[in-house]
């Protein structure tokens, strides 16, 4: 993919049709990593094809790992697994950071480049490789590189002062071949990790959650598996919130996980977007007003941090001004200054969004990371005139068929 492309998007009046949703990427990533965890061979259904997604693909083949795609089949056989990851594309990916636990996990020792990501405020992983040394393994970090080599694998408690995906992730992969008990106080329980711990339990790991702890019991040698990646509920958001800003709009979400995505169609519903099941189907309808909100981000199942920039665009139409909470990540703000240049009143002050009534201007903004993007996307729908999206690169990250999908329900937009 051409890098630096910019996006055109025009007022769009009323959107109609279909969405399918696809697979999450946030499931994805640590899934194919956990694939490395056996020699035999492991197939992914419905994977998204996404640029993160295929990065990772491209460094683990890089690893001597097998892999072969078609649509939206992964297969992976790992029966070769180097342990120095020095891949330039590490340091633009987030999810590499499983490559630790798995890689860990297999061969006890391991070589790695910093993971990168989206520029969204710090976000460190200490966390993570604190927990590797609680599992008896040694850190050494180096200027741009993660060196981590086992001493005395040590089975035992893992707390987490703060909930953390990542690292909850990565304990799962490191800990699925040890032979005694390793314990997460305080885990993550969002949905992908239940999909990464379903995949493992297919695989021959005993996993048990009770009472706010993981407890994983690993086996020696792990099996080959099918396993469904579960499809993605922020793509899901992202739609519901799009056509929710849209009045007269109406658009059918299919393969929505709606299981998943319960607050965020509550504070839909709160806002003034009509969203509701039919057939398994959510069809969201854009209504005659947005309403205010004053929203408080948390960990699953309250309001997902990935929705906040997009949401934040969806209430410069509120009718009074709304506040919005993201003690996740505070420092998710870079959207707030491209909307500026839209003339939003909006602006941050104590680690609060404030969000007053405008409407928005065409420009010529900047996408700063995945989310951004499609929130930029919204900005240019709902805006009169035509704005032009810089670095709209982004977008393709974590969106699969982005463009395809946003035309087919009306969106007016084009690569340019």
């Amino acid at each position: 993919m051409v890098k630096f492309m910019i996006l055109k998007v025009s007022k769009s009046s009323v959107l109609s049709g279909d969405v399918y949703i696809s697979g999450s990427k946030n499931a994805a990533m640590p899934c194919i990593c956990a694939a490395l965890l056996t020699k035999q061979k492991v197939i992914l259904k419905n994977v998204p094809d996404i640029i993160d997604v295929n990065n990772l693909l491209t460094i683990i083949k890089k690893q001597g790992v097998r892999v072969k795609k078609k649509d939206d089949i992964v297969i992976i056989q790992a029966k070769r697994l180097k342990t120095r990851v020095l891949s330039d594309l590490v340091e633009t990916l987030r999810g590499s950071y499983y490559l630790m636990g798995s890689i860990l996990s297999r061969k006890n020792k391991l070589k790695i480049k910093y993971p990168g990501g989206c520029n969204i405020g710090s976000r460190p992983i200490d966390y993570h490789l604190k927990a590797f040394q609680e599992l008896g393994f040694n850190v050494i970090e180096e200027e741009n590189k993660i060196v981590i080599r086992e001493m005395t694998r040590t089975s035992k408690d893992v707390t987490f002062p703060k909930i953390s995906l990542g690292a909850t992730i990565n304990v799962l992969l490191l800990s699925s071949t040890f032979l005694k008990e390793v314990k997460i106080t305080n885990p993550s329980l969002e949905p992908e990790v239940l999909c990464l711990i379903d995949m493992l339990k297919k695989m021959g790991v005993s996993i048990d959650i009770l009472d706010k702890q993981i407890i994983i019991k690993g086996a020696r040698k792990l099996k080959g598996v099918s396993h469904s990646i579960i499809y993605d509920r922020i793509e899901a958001g992202s739609y519901i919130y799009l056509v929710g800003a849209i009045q007269k709009s109406k658009v059918f979400i299919h393969n929505a996980p709606i299981e998943h995505l319960q607050t965020v169609i509550m504070v839909a519903r709160k806002m003034g977007i009509i969203v509701y099941k039919k057939d398994n189907i959510l069809v969201v309808e854009g209504n005659k007003g947005i309403k205010k909100i004053n929203l408080l981000i948390g960990e699953y199942p309250f309001f997902p941090t990935d929705l906040q920039q997009i949401i934040t665009v969806v209430l410069t139409k509120a009718k009074s001004s709304s506040t919005i909470e993201d003690p996740i990540f505070p420092n998710r703000i870079l959207h707030l200054k491209e909307l500026k240049k839209m003339n939003a009143f909006i602006y941050e002050q104590n680690q609060v969004i404030h969000i007053k009534p405008c409407i928005l201007s065409p420009g010529i903004i900047y996408a700063t990371d995945l989310r951004c993007a499609f929130a930029l996307i919204v900005a240019g729908a709902i805006t009169s005139g035509t704005t032009y999206i810089k670095n709209i690169d982004y977008l393709f990250r974590g969106y699969e068929e982005p463009i395809k999908k946003l035309r087919h329900i009306g969106v007016n937009v084009e690569i340019l």
